[in-house]
């Protein structure tokens, strides 16, 4: 289905991630599910500040990103549901 939403200043479809954080030896997920491109280089993460996962990826300074396909859309909701 096509439906012209007008001059926006947006990008659609926007894929979901899960960005994913080691809490201790427990992984730790939360979905994100409006991205954006910054450079080639550079990588931007933003978060409410009362996500879990938040202190997780700063004190590590790691985290992972994934990209979900329909496939999997499920699971990464449970995930993110009860994580992160």
């Amino acid at each position: 289905m096509k439906k012209n939403i007008g001059p926006q200043l947006a990008l659609y479809a926007m894929p979901v991630t899960v960005i994913g954080a080691m809490n201790g030896d427990k992984p730790a997920w939360t979905l994100v599910a409006h991205v954006g491109i910054i450079g080639y280089d550079w990588v931007l993460v933003s978060f409410a500040a009362p996500h879990f996962i938040n202190c997780i990826i700063r004190e590590n300074k790691m985290l992972s990103i994934n990209i979900v396909d329909k496939g999997i859309l499920p699971q990464a909701d449970y995930f993110s549901s009860v994580s992160g």
